[in-house]
């Protein structure tokens, strides 16, 4: 488990039940939660990276980033089972759009999840 992920869902936890007066905790809920809004979009604006390659990804953009075609998205340092030195791949961007989720993993196998974007 990410220690800094646990913590995250434990904060949120805290929120949310002060916020619905279940809880009475000092400083809860945060003042900067009770205005957020949710920005929905429709299925058909996800477009989804699969690995083309198996290998380690590496120089990957960040979870909210904001992209443009032809941007880096990640890279991928592939191995071959040639004796060749490994080989680096770069995949771009096809859309504008949002990254909205990613892999957790750094390792791949071909045809893997690595990360979505929402146009």
């Amino acid at each position: 488990m990410n220690p800094d992920s646990v913590s995250k869902g434990i904060l949120g936890i805290k929120n949310y039940l002060a916020q619905k007066s279940v809880l009475q905790i000092p400083g809860f809920p945060v003042a900067q939660t009770t205005d957020c809004t949710m920005t929905f979009s429709a299925k058909s604006k996800v477009i989804k990276y699969y690995a083309i390659a198996g290998g380690m990804i590496q120089s990957r953009v960040d979870l909210g980033s904001k992209v443009k075609v032809k941007d880096r998205l990640y890279q991928i340092l592939s191995f071959n089972k040639e004796s060749q030195l490994p080989q680096v791949i770069d995949i771009c961007a096809e859309h504008n759009g949002l990254v909205y989720d990613i892999s957790t993993n750094q390792a791949v196998n071909q045809g893997e999840f690595v990360l979505g974007i929402i146009q």
